[in-house]
């Protein structure tokens, strides 16, 4: 079942990167579009790698698996688009946005929480250790989601236009911690497909909400 579910996230993963590829490389787009897709990108690689380690070996390997990099990589991506010039736009650094940072903290603060969670149940090996590492990037990510999903718009409504996808990346954040979860507290088979199911959906909807969100930028 396991290698079912890995082979449909990566025929989704391939599905949302190709078309990012389609939609936003053949003519010059904006870096932060394309980094995006570079994320979804990275995701289908990470699950393609997972795909053929079950088919050889029937199971993952204990702790590290180059899967992971997969979901770093994705995460990594999504943290550099937001960080930096996109978040230098929305905000100047001044006490006006403080509190809008400090509640985008639940975010990182919610993803330490699950972990602490894992390394509870499992305890300190390299199970936890490795998805700690994971989640570290995650937590980065996550944070400037909430805070761009959160924070007062700028001009030429730049924040609302790419809000839904600032929000599918934070259930996509919560979906991925959630496989973890559900694996590290043997919860029933059926938990694992319906995270699974959402990851697909998100996935797919990745581009397509991202390119309706930047056609407004432009008219």
């Amino acid at each position: 079942m396991y290698l079912y579910l890995s082979l449909a996230l990566t025929v989704s993963a391939g599905i949302g990167f190709g078309y990012g590829l389609y939609r936003f490389f053949r003519d010059k787009s904006a870096l932060y579009v394309q980094m995006i897709v570079f994320g979804v990108g990275c995701a289908m690689l990470g699950r393609l790698f997972t795909t053929l380690l079950y088919l050889v070996n029937g199971e993952l390997n204990d702790g590290f698996n180059v899967g992971m990099l997969g979901i770093i990589g994705s995460f990594l991506f999504f943290f550099s688009a937001n960080y930096g010039q996109m978040d230098s736009i929305v905000d100047d650094g001044s006490t006006k946005f403080r509190k809008t940072r400090i509640i985008a903290l639940a975010a990182p603060v919610t993803v330490a929480a699950i972990w602490c969670v894992i390394a509870a149940t499992s305890g300190i090996n390299a199970l936890s250790i490795w998805v700690g590492i994971e989640m570290l990037f995650v937590a980065l990510a996550s944070y400037f989601h909430l805070k761009h999903l959160i924070i007062e718009d700028v001009s030429f409504g730049l924040i609302r236009a790419i809000r839904s996808y600032n929000l599918l990346s934070l259930v996509y954040a919560l979906l991925c911690i959630s496989e973890v979860l559900v694996d590290v507290l043997n919860l029933p088979a059926a938990f694992s497909v319906i995270v699974c199911v959402l990851e697909c959906a998100v996935l797919l909807a990745f581009i397509p909400v991202l390119e309706r969100g930047v056609k407004k930028w432009t008219t």
